[in-house]
């Protein structure tokens, strides 16, 4: 069973006192597993279920399927209602799977790759994909891929490749027509300048798409009509996408029809008055009725994108607990019945869920598997943890992005251009955090300890795992609680970069240090020092996490320095203005979090430096917290731990004092390639790891000697006379973000003490410095 499944029992069997072989537990997991594979199948209360029984995310950035506090439960099931609504619904009204269809798939695909971009390079142009999905949907017409327009060898990505959605059928042609144009030469359609003046409705439901890309109504209607003006330039064939886009914004979030068809309508005020007449009609029509095709016909609809959405509006109002019949009405009438049965199913699969759909006509659709594996992508990459493996970027890639030679009404990167990060580098940056605070729980029990001692104590191999000490048995030290207020205060120094524009974070760390200080026992307003003006008390959420508030042997200069800073005696320290001569271990990890700070190294190192001497004076401290920041900040970028070496000493060159650093980091280069070497030899070649660059030297000989290897990287790291705490926090540190948290072994995490502390605030780090930051409110104020 997976962890879903065991939180389901375990909610069954608090409201139930069931025998050792309960059958209706096994019922109940039947029925979920068969939800699991079938997901057409599942109603959207499980759906929501499946949300709640499953570990509660961060705040999630503003899109279709999330709220500004958090994931949307219902909306993955709406979104693929709304698919597969609008697939069966032009399967009923044609016998086939047609265009609209395929084209809404290949546009969605598009708009994953956009997101994906825009995650991964902070610059993502959904109208440009979109028309790279809509090139890739002309090759599956038929046309050759060099007459596509496109600028690559080979059309790809996996939806290509789907022979379901390759057919040369077309009951109308002005898609097919407007993409062989800019395939020509001819620039892309916009809503300022128009490809032509077609009014056909074929590209209206393009504009449910938009309601993924953002969640706010205005944007969203804004991308729906320029999805569409790609190929259709007449306002009625282009705007009434917007409107549908607003409209299903509104249904992902479980409004009911009629607020959201009225929100849409609001936006157009030239489509209004047959649209709200359309909507009347369809509320004051009888309990049970059903329009007939004599009903629409007198209305006399046409084919343009208006009349077909009106049509949708009518029905749907009309039969909005009747699917089938919703449906039977839409595809019944002279006008373009197929665009407003597809309306019609994506308005009442959006609202109702999968579920609505009878079982009959999604076991008759040829495309249903390919719908849900679609929507499910769809769904994880607009919600709040997108897949950010190699195996994602291969499945959609952003290479191919067809950009549109007409401009967009609309800029629809603002808001994504925050601090671009490559794909993988969340998982890697966890990683960093995790591995310090699993390397510092390994080591913390005899980092006091000689070598001889911990033989005599562990054995001839030394210390291998966590020492029970309670439970949890792996014990966070100092190092790792001040590594989470430094990423703390990081996470608000860019809080408040974005508001004010003021590039320098080590104010909000001093305070973070503060409050961290206050977790030792001082009161606020002995550790507050000068901030209690702002704040007279501790704010932020990583204050009010009880389990922090344990002393754990802190430096000595981490605690002076600090409480002078407090009683006014001294100001915050840098490197010109030393508070301390203090080379000590403790300035190195707290280093960490400044690789999020910039995507160029050279910033990220000097940031380290500046973390480091608010605290310790000393140069050797400040370069090698700004080499280790330096190194994370180039594994999170995908770079071997071996080459980021050679860049971090070039980086060191220039700076006065470097000498003794640099010869640490060579050392143990050199070691590393003479392979392993005795604990007592370690010590005479790289010292005890009390100071900053002999931990650095000791914790990177360590992960360079393994190969990466976790497992047997931190025992090397802490099995040897000296500081093993943080020489085994420097080597974690290294190793999870050259290979990220995956890699770490869970018999690592599962007893590290404050797991979910650690991996919320990671999370919400990387989401603070991704391409869309939350709105975070009294979670992470800022100083």
């Amino acid at each position: 069973m997976d962890e879903t499944e065991r939180a389901l029992l375990a909610a069954w069997r608090e409201t139930h006192a069931p025998s050792r072989r309960d059958p209706v537990e096994q019922q109940l997991l039947n029925t979920w597993r068969r939800w699991q594979r079938k997901p057409a199948t599942r109603p959207l209360w499980a759906t929501a279920l499946q949300h709640r029984l499953s570990a509660e995310p961060p705040p999630a950035p503003a899109t279709g399927l999330a709220g500004r506090n958090g994931p949307l439960p219902e909306a993955p099931g709406r979104l693929l209602g709304m698919l597969l609504g609008g697939a069966v619904g032009e399967f009923v009204a044609l016998g086939r799977v047609g265009q609209r269809t395929t084209a809404v798939l290949f546009v969605l695909e598009g708009l994953i790759r956009a997101h994906t971009q825009a995650r991964s390079a902070g610059d993502g142009d959904p109208v440009g994909f979109a028309l790279g999905g809509l090139q890739r949907w002309l090759h599956t017409r038929g046309v050759p891929w060099r007459d596509c327009g496109a600028d690559t060898a080979q059309p790809n990505g996996w939806l290509v490749t789907e022979p379901a959605l390759h057919s040369a059928d077309s009951d109308e042609p002005t898609m097919l027509t407007a993409l062989a144009r800019v395939a020509a030469g001819h620039a892309a359609g916009s809503r300022r300048q128009p490809i032509n003046t077609s009014d056909t409705a074929t590209a209206v439901p393009l504009g449910a798409l938009a309601a993924l890309w953002s969640g706010d109504p205005g944007t969203v209607f804004a991308l729906g009509g320029d999805l569409a003006a790609l190929t259709h330039g007449h306002p009625n064939g282009h705007s009434p996408a917007s409107v549908l886009g607003v409209t299903m914004l509104s249904l992902l979030r479980g409004n009911a029809l009629q607020t959201s068809l009225s929100l849409g309508l609001s936006g157009w005020q030239s489509g209004r008055t047959p649209l709200r007449r359309a909507l009347r009609l369809g509320q004051i029509s009888p309990a049970g009725f059903r329009p007939r095709r004599t009903n629409l016909d007198a209305t006399q609809p046409g084919r343009s994108g208006l009349d077909a959405l009106a049509v949708a509006v009518r029905v749907s109002s009309a039969c909005e607990d009747d699917f089938a019949a919703a449906i039977g009405s839409a595809s019944e009438h002279s006008g373009d019945a197929a665009t407003a049965a597809v309306l019609c199913g994506q308005l009442l699969g959006a609202l109702h869920g999968p579920t609505a759909i009878p079982a009959e006509w999604l076991e008759e659709l040829p495309i249903i598997e390919l719908v849900e594996r679609l929507s499910a992508d769809a769904a994880r990459e607009f919600g709040p943890y997108p897949d950010e493996s190699d195996h994602w970027e291969r499945r959609y890639p952003t290479t191919e992005s067809a950009e549109p030679l007409a401009p967009s009404t609309a800029d629809y990167r603002t808001g994504l251009t925050a601090v671009p990060r490559l794909a993988a580098s969340r998982d890697r940056f966890l990683g960093a955090v995790l591995g310090c605070a699993v390397g510092e729980a390994l080591g913390m029990p005899i980092a006091a300890d000689s070598w001889d001692e911990i033989q005599s104590r562990h054995g001839a191999g030394g210390l291998t795992d966590y020492i029970p000490a309670g439970h949890p048995s792996g014990r966070i030290g100092s190092d790792t609680q001040l590594l989470l207020f430094s990423l703390e205060g990081t996470i608000r120094a860019n809080i408040s970069r974005r508001a004010t524009g003021i590039d320098e974070p080590t104010r909000h760390i001093q305070h973070a240090y503060q409050r961290w200080l206050h977790t030792q026992h001082l009161s606020w307003p002995r550790a507050a020092g000068e901030f209690l003006h702002g704040t007279p008390e501790p704010d932020g959420w990583l204050v009010g996490q009880r389990a922090l508030f344990q002393t754990r042997n802190p430096g000595r200069t981490m605690m002076r320095t600090l409480i002078a800073f407090a009683k006014g005696q001294q100001q915050m320290g840098s490197p010109d203005n030393p508070v301390s001569d203090s080379q000590g271990s403790s300035a190195i990890m707290r280093a960490v979090p400044a690789a999020l700070w910039s995507n160029d190294p050279a910033e990220v190192f000097h940031i380290g430096m500046r973390m480091a001497a608010l605290t310790h004076g000393h140069p050797a401290a400040g370069l090698s917290a700004g080499a280790l920041a330096f190194l994370v900040s180039r594994l999170m970028n995908g770079e071997p731990l071996a080459t980021a070496v050679d860049a971090a000493l070039e980086q060191l060159t220039p700076h006065t004092g470097h000498e003794e650093v640099s010869r640490r980091i060579t050392a143990a280069v050199r070691l590393a390639r003479s392979g392993r070497i005795a604990p007592g030899d370690l010590e005479r070649n790289l010292g005890t790891g009390s100071t900053a660059a002999e931990a650095l030297g000791i914790g990177l000989y360590a992960a360079l000697v393994c190969d990466g290897d976790f497992d047997a990287a931190l025992p090397v790291a802490v099995n040897h006379s000296g500081n093993s705490a943080t020489t085994g926090a420097v080597c974690g540190s290294l190793i999870g973000a050259e290979s990220g948290a995956e890699q770490i072994p869970e018999r690592w995490t599962a007893e590290l003490e404050l797991y979910e502390v650690i991996e919320r605030l990671a999370h919400d780090a990387v989401l603070e410095f991704g391409p869309r930051p939350p709105t975070w409110s009294d979670r992470y104020p800022s100083t």
